[in-house]
């Protein structure tokens, strides 16, 4: 089977298959919805399993031939783990995927902002402070605030003038719309407004030092810190004395997140204010030095102080110059054809071995200063050199052997090619007809070359710009494909194109032959079944599970090349009809939820093995004689079921059960 998805509450995310059923508490569920691809194989129908963990997966659900199953009682941080597994019948059930497992929606978090002080009459606000885990919106609600305080239930903030003195018991709560955190309680205290406040708040700088004085070379800065008051603080600001001020984020914990520095010293003084107007302040003196935005200038003086010079030599020596206003740190190369490196010195900089290509090589010369600041010189420097040289070909694909034999009608080449100075270009041409040039050339392919029947000898040219040539030879055996279908006959139970059978299951044998070889037999009944006989030229299939009516089994063989053939055996099957007087007594009880509904079957035990049950007059499925069977119809109903020993006439009554 193929990979699953499991959803739970509202993200999905890869698993492979799953289930689980563990005590819950009913206002705290949460949905796990687990989805997987079909089986490549058709089958009737899927089991789910699940437990805590992948290693026990203890519950064990069949949910019919469908491809996704719903746990709507999941216990919220609960891991669960599932497996799938499918089956043909019950009693066939296939081998389990991986197990995968996954967690259900987790609550969310509330910090407790401890206890509450203010003064009637006077402006205060609280920042309350929630999360998820799960990264979901979460929204707050709170009771008991003093009056003429309200709370923001997006945000958590809470403002106001309190109205009437007096202590309060304050319980808060967040949401993700599913679940709903633990209760934070805390007591608000209102002071009378005639109780005056005369105590300063007390402020502290400790980001980005604790120090009174800090040296930058960013242009702005980051402060934060913290503030505390007898009553509450109210607010934190801040201003500089070179210009600009604003209102930190936060109180008793606060931050400013982005302060314009001006080049020299700024003194950034930051103010804590209770409700009452009392005042705290701290100092921080930055200074900022505004950083080194000036590019340094670099000259090329040698060979040539011009734009462009030729040479036949193969290396080349280069000189120059360079400056800046606080310093050069370092003076680079780079050579657009290979090759790049640091120069000896750098107001006076050289370069010696820089190693050339044939054609033009752009050489760029480039100074940096301490602060990252660059500038650059370019010299195109043509190399042409004198070539005697032939270049080297290889053909490495399909092969790198000399010869190569196949039954397609076109073959794909290539290889690699090499030269002193340069290859120009790459060609083919095939001594059975054809010819062109590769796409590319140190690296060359040519995408279908057309073959002949027989012997072709393909020969592969590189060419450089001299006109210097180097070869390699390919020879193919092209031999066409094998397009003739394989024979297959149907010999038992007879070599006729139908069949009356009396038993729910049929043996069928027979023979099969192809010019080359018959690779594989298979066999499907148009109502439900498949496989693979045993044996190829003579084969045979032991058991094909009948469906009461008409059953069309097929058979294909095949061969190595694709190729197959069918024959075809109509067999009718008559189930066996009940007794008028029953030795096997049966009953139904029928269960429905939503979209699914399940009949548990019981009957009383008889001798045999199996018993194959019926729904409606078709047999659904054999399955062990054990005396119950779960199954999942589709549909409103009625169902009518019946159960009969297998490969007798020993049948029960038959029950109705409806929805």
């Amino acid at each position: 089977m193929n990979a699953a998805t499991l959803t739970t509450g509202r993200a999905p995310f890869a698993i492979a298959f799953l289930l689980s059923l563990v005590a819950v508490s009913p206002a705290h569920a949460d949905t796990l919805t687990l989805m997987w691809d079909p089986n490549p194989e058709q089958v009737n129908g899927y089991v789910v399993y699940a437990g805590a963990q992948s290693s026990s997966l203890t519950q064990r659900s069949d949910v019919g031939n469908t491809t996704t199953f719903t746990l709507t009682t999941a216990v919220a941080g609960q891991q669960y783990c599932f497996a799938v597994a499918a089956y043909f019948d019950p009693a066939t059930e296939g081998p389990r995927s991986t197990a995968v497992c996954g967690y259900s929606n987790q609550y969310p978090t509330l910090s407790n902002p401890g206890n509450q002080s203010s003064t009637a009459g006077q402006a205060v606000s609280l920042q309350l402070v929630g999360s998820d885990p799960d990264g979901q919106a979460i929204s707050y609600t709170a009771s008991g605030l003093p009056p003429g305080l309200t709370l923001g239930s997006s945000n958590g903030f809470i403002s106001g003038v309190a109205t009437t003195a007096g202590s309060y018991s304050v319980t808060a709560r967040v949401s993700d719309g599913v679940l709903t955190s633990a209760a934070q309680s805390f007591t608000w205290s209102v002071a009378s407004s005639s109780t005056a406040d005369t105590t300063s708040p007390s402020v502290s700088i400790t980001g980005p030092t604790s120090a009174a004085t800090y040296t930058s070379s960013a242009s702005s800065v980051l402060l934060s810190g913290t503030a505390t008051d007898n009553v509450g603080v109210s607010a934190v600001t801040w201003a500089n004395d070179r210009g600009g001020s604003g209102t930190a984020t936060g109180t008793t914990g606060w931050s400013a997140p982005s302060i314009a520095l001006q080049v020299g010293t700024n003194v950034i003084t930051v103010t804590a204010r209770d409700a009452a107007g009392n005042r705290g302040t701290d100092v921080l003196t930055v200074t900022y030095t505004a950083p080194d935005t000036t590019a340094p200038t670099v000259s090329i003086t040698g060979p040539t102080t011009s734009s462009t010079f030729s040479t036949s030599a193969t290396s080349l020596t280069i000189s120059g110059i360079a400056a800046d206003a606080v310093g050069v740190t370092q003076v680079s190369w780079v050579n657009d054809l290979g090759g790049a490196g640091t120069a000896s010195g750098t107001t006076s900089w050289s370069v010696t071995g820089i190693d050339l290509k044939y054609n033009t090589n752009t050489i760029t010369v480039t100074a940096r200063d301490a602060a990252g600041n660059q500038s650059t010189d370019v010299l195109a420097v043509t190399y042409t050199p004198a070539d005697t040289s032939a270049p080297t070909v290889s053909i490495v694909g399909p092969t790198t052997a000399a010869s190569y034999a196949t039954t397609s009608s076109v073959v794909t080449l290539g290889g690699t090619a090499a030269d002193n100075l340069g290859v120009t270009a790459v060609s083919w041409a095939n001594d059975r007809g054809g010819s062109g040039f590769s796409s590319g050339t140190t690296s060359w392919s040519v995408p279908s070359v057309s073959l002949q029947s027989g012997t072709n000898v393909i020969t592969v040219a590189a060419q450089d710009a001299a006109g210097n040539r180097g070869t390699d030879v390919l020879t193919v055996s092209y031999t066409p494909p094998d397009t003739t279908a394989p024979t297959v006959s149907i010999a038992s139970p007879t070599t006729s194109s139908t069949f009356t059978a009396s038993s729910g299951s049929l043996t069928i044998g027979g023979t099969a032959a192809d010019a080359v070889g018959v690779t594989q037999v298979g066999w499907v009944n148009d109502r439900g079944g498949a496989g693979t006989a045993s044996g190829t030229t003579t084969w045979s299939v032991p058991s094909v599970a009948l469906q009461t009516g008409t059953n069309v089994i097929t058979v294909t063989a095949r061969d190595a090349s694709g190729n197959q053939s069918t024959d075809a055996l109509t067999v009718t099957y008559s189930a066996p009809v009940p007794e008028p007087s029953p030795s096997i007594v049966l009953s139904a009880d029928f269960y429905s939820s939503g979209r699914w509904k399940k009949v548990l079957l019981r009957w009383t035990l008889v001798s045999g093995r199996y018993v194959d049950i019926y729904r409606d007059g078709v047999r659904l499925t054999r399955t062990n004689n054990d005396g119950s069977y779960t199954d999942a119809p589709r549909g409103v109903g009625p169902f009518s079921y019946y159960v009969c020993v297998s490969e007798t006439t020993v049948c029960s009554n038959t029950v109705v059960v409806s929805q």
